[in-house]
């Protein structure tokens, strides 16, 4: 009986093995960058924030949007313009993010 019970052991042992689990593909060494995004859909939104001079839902993720796109110091201004209070001051900001774009 001791046997029966060791011979099973080692043969579920076997059968499981290290547990790799993989199929044996690897992710190529030198993958692609992203394809540029299309950014005017983010312009649309800066539009409509300069008219307006508020800060609305429409501006949650420009700045990530931004920085996928590349553009690192417009996403930095994205951010400013997001914590803008004054109306004047944020129409003025969008006007001028949405130039950049």
């Amino acid at each position: 009986m001791y046997k029966l019970g060791y011979t099973c052991v080692l043969l579920s042992f076997m059968l499981v093995g290290c547990g790799g689990g993989g199929t044996g593909e690897t992710a190529p060494a030198n993958q692609e960058t992203p394809p540029a995004q299309d950014l005017s859909a983010v312009k649309t939104s800066l539009n409509a924030i300069a008219e307006t001079g508020v800060v609305d839902s429409s501006f949650f993720g420009i700045p990530e949007s931004l920085e996928q796109a590349g553009k690192p110091e417009v996403a930095e201004e994205a951010k400013k313009l997001g914590s803008m209070t004054n109306p004047n001051q944020v129409k003025d900001a969008a006007k001028k993010l949405a130039d950049k774009l």
